[in-house]
C-alpha cells in the first residue's frame, strides 16, 4: 500500500452581511390642530371688537380661521401649502394659500381672515381650510442584508492505493 493525497475541490457557502443605502420617497407625517374661528364685529362703534353673535347691529365683521400643522417626522424638513375658503351666503372667498417650511417636531400656523359685510339676520361667514400641498422628500437610509456567497474549496485528500508488484 502506498499513501498519497490528491485534491479535492468542494464548495463552501456562508452567510455574508453587508450594508446597502436603499433610497425612495415617502410623505413627512403631520398633525393639524384647527383652533378655535373666531367671529368679530370691525365695523359699528359700539359693536367694534365684540363677539359677532353678540352684536346684532354689525355691518362689518371678520372671520379668523388659524391651524397649526406639525411635523411629526425626527429628522425630515419639510413645506405646507394650507389653502382657505370662506362662504357667505351664496358667495365665496377664496384666500391666497400660506406656504410655510416646518422643521422635524415643530409646528407652523396657517392663519387666515375675511372682512366682509354682514348679511341679516346676522350670519358669520364659513371657513375651509385644506393642505393643498403636503411634503415628500428624497430618503435614503443603510439597511443591512445578508446574502449567500459559495466559493470552490480545494483539499488535499489522503488516499492509500494498492500497489502490486
Amino acid at each position: 500500500m502506498e499513501d498519497g493525497y490528491i485534491p479535492v475541490v468542494s464548495e463552501e457557502c456562508d452567510n455574508v452581511s453587508y450594508t446597502e443605502q436603499v433610497c425612495g420617497q415617502r410623505a413627512l407625517p403631520y398633525a393639524v390642530v384647527e383652533l378655535p374661528k373666531v367671529e368679530l364685529c370691525v365695523g359699528d362703534g359700539p359693536c367694534v371688537g365684540n363677539d359677532l353673535g353678540e352684536c346684532s347691529t354689525c355691518s362689518t365683521a371678520m372671520t379668523r380661521c388659524v391651524w397649526v400643522i406639525e411635523n411629526k417626522d425626527a429628522t425630515g424638513t419639510g413645506t405646507w401649502t394650507v389653502a382657505a375658503n370662506f362662504t357667505l351666503g351664496d358667495s365665496g372667498f377664496n384666500r391666497e394659500p400660506i406656504s410655510q417650511t416646518i422643521g422635524p417636531n415643530q409646528t407652523g400656523t396657517f392663519d387666515f381672515q375675511q372682512i366682509y359685510q354682514v348679511n341679516y339676520p346676522v350670519t358669520s361667514a364659513e371657513c375651509h381650510l385644506a393642505v393643498s400641498d403636503a411634503p415628500i422628500i428624497d430618503d435614503c437610509h443603510e439597511e443591512t442584508r445578508t446574502k449567500v456567497e459559495c466559493q470552490n474549496v480545494t483539499i488535499q485528500e489522503l488516499v492509500q492505493t494498492e500497489v502490486c508488484e
